[in-house]
Formats: structure tokens, sequence, C-alpha cells
């Protein structure tokens, strides 16, 4: 019988789990317990950066585990927070609400193909990896249409009021999904900071803000990436000058 390599296993076992947070969204979704939702989307979001991590740090990276990433991805950062912002915020309304939700879902669908099509090319021309993504990750896409609802567990109801507009915005971020726009990847650059004793203080603050004021601190984070798109695209362009005039 032959021997089982947790070393493979165990990036795959956190991608499972992912996916076990994303249907655990549908769910809380469909009961109306849109609290829990997001919160279950947000520990997929951190399975999600772990299993990625986990399979680098133990160079057990493998077709199956990029295969079902993909799988998890697509349900837990396109299904299920499109599914929880139209139960949400437009079930009771026309069917524009529908249309930017599923718009979101079928986007992000498209995201995830790309993605993967651009994955495998550079496989196969042995490409050195890139630090950005082309277009805006599909579970940033999720925090940022998730953002209206968040808006009115601090008291903010005005998405209730505006149902137009959030669905123009939804439609938006939708097109950001499948976009050119560069951006920065967290996940494949080296992290800025190097000293462990600034990484520790870091990652405690950030720790303790999403404890006490997890929405107020979603919302900056999400703020923060907006206002880094225009960096990034300037970073890309210069790189790619660079690149033209080596």
């Amino acid at each position: 019988m032959k021997k089982i390599d947790f070393k493979v296993l165990l990036p795959n076992v956190i991608t499972l789990a992912g996916l076990s947070f994303g249907l655990s969204a549908i769910r809380f979704a469909l009961e109306g317990n849109f609290n829990l939702a997001i919160v279950n989307i947000l520990f997929a979001g951190i399975c999600d950066v772990l299993d990625g991590m986990l399979a680098r740090l133990l160079r057990s990276e493998s077709d199956l585990g990029a295969q079902l990433d993909s799988l998890s991805d697509f349900l837990s950062f396109g299904i299920a927070p499109g599914l929880l912002i139209y139960m949400s915020i437009f079930s009771q309304s026309s069917s524009i609400g529908a249309f930017a939700c599923l718009a979101f879902i079928i986007f992000s669908c498209l995201r995830l193909a790309l993605y993967n099509v651009r994955l495998e090319s550079s496989k196969a021309l042995d490409e050195a990896t890139e630090h950005f993504f082309i277009g805006v990750p599909t579970p940033m896409g999720a925090v940022l249409i998730l953002l209206p609802l968040t808006h009115s567990f601090m008291g903010y109801n005005w998405a209730f009021e505006n149902l137009n507009f959030v669905a123009g915005y939804i439609i938006l971020i939708s097109g950001l999904l499948v976009s050119r726009i560069p951006t920065f990847s967290i996940k494949r650059k080296q992290f800025f900071i190097h000293s462990k004793l600034g990484f520790l203080v870091l990652f405690s603050l950030v720790s303790l803000s999403m404890i006490n004021f997890l929405w107020a601190t979603l919302n900056l984070f999400a703020l923060i990436y907006l206002l880094t798109i225009p960096f990034s695209v300037i970073a890309w362009q210069s790189g790619s000058n660079r690149g033209s005039t080596q």
C-alpha cells in the first residue's frame, strides 16, 4: 500500500476547508444569517491564502491542487457572495439586482478560467512568476461587492434606498474581474515587512482590529486596496518600459 504523503495532502485539505466555509456561507445566506455568511467567506479567504503558501513552502504544488483551488474560489468568492448580496439586498426588489448578482457570478467564473489559461501558458513557456494579477482577483472582488451590506451592519442603510446604484456598482466590480488592469499580487510577492517583530506587531494589530471592529476594518482594507490600483498600473508600466529598453 502506497504511503500517504501528508506534505502533498495538507494544502488540499486546507483548500477543501475553504470550500466548506464557502458552502456554509451559502447556507447562512439562505437562512438569513448574513453576518455569519460574510464571516464564513472571510474564513474561506484565509484558507485560500494559506493553501497556496503551504503548497509553495512544502514544494507540493500539483495540478489537482490548482483545479481544487479554482473550484473552491468560484463557489466561495463567486456564487456565495453573489447569492448573499441578492438575498440580503435585492430579494424584494426588481430584476436589476438579480442581473447584477448573476453578472458577478458569471464574470467570477470567466476570471478564474482566464487565470487558469494564463497559468498554463506561463508553465509551458517556463516564464518567471509575475508580481501582478491581471484584473481584480476573485476574493477581493467578493469583498468589494459585500461592502454595501457591511455598511448596513454599521448602521448605514443607504444601499436599500439606492438599489440601482448598488447594482451598477456590482456590475462595475464584475467588469474589473476580467479587465486588463494590473493589480498587485500579495500571494506572489515577498512580504514587504522583513522584520519578524514588525510582522508580529502588524499581525496583532490586524487581528485585534478584525475581532473588535470587523466591518470597519474590512471597509478600510477595501479602500486601501482600491487606492493601490493606480500605483500598480504605474509600477506595471514602469516595469514594461524597463523591459523594452533592455
